[in-house]
């Protein structure tokens, strides 16, 4: 049987608080911006999961990386090594069955999102986390490609997330 909008909050909800992590519901919030979401929560420092209006089927599982802007700055074109680096986050991102954006601001790359879904009538709590872990797992590895590629590539603030370097189960 087919679940609700809200039959997949409560869920999600419920999963959400089985790891302990700091989460907001930021349903009210975004629907005051925009008629595209369903309900989302904000996990952690970068985590987002959320349903879209548009999508009855499915939950999206997000993890948005911002970049600082002595990190930005290497992140061009014209860099041979950023080239390297989209071919590699490319290739795991493929591998490993997640989707990637960059996010830019102007002409700079400010971040990368990494995302996934897990499919309502598949909607379980192994699932979710299953999903949940496969994503961070990618957003993990990335990190290590950008430093990898960039010397003195920070990351900031993304490496000591307690929704990613934390398995969902403890």
């Amino acid at each position: 049987m087919a679940k609700t909008s809200e039959q997949m909050k409560d869920l999600v909800e419920e999963y959400i608080k089985v790891t302990n992590i700091n989460y907001e519901d930021q349903t009210k919030k975004i629907q005051e911006k925009s008629k595209i979401i369903d309900w989302q929560f904000h996990v952690g420092a970068n985590v987002i999961i959320s349903k879209n209006a548009n999508r009855m089927d499915r939950i999206h599982v997000n993890v948005n990386m911002r970049f600082p802007s002595q990190d930005s700055k290497l992140l061009v074109i014209k860099n041979p090594s950023f080239s390297k680096a989209i071919m590699e986050i490319s290739e795991i991102c493929t591998i490993c069955h997640v989707g990637h954006q960059w996010i830019k601001e102007g002409e700079n790359i400010a971040g990368l999102a990494i995302f996934s879904h897990v499919d309502e009538e598949i909607l379980d709590r192994v699932s979710f986390h299953n999903t949940w872990d496969n994503v961070a797992r990618v957003s993990a590895h990335i990190q290590k490609i950008l430093r990898s590629n960039f010397s003195g590539f920070s990351t900031q603030g993304n490496t000591t997330d307690a929704t990613i370097d934390k398995s969902m189960y403890g």
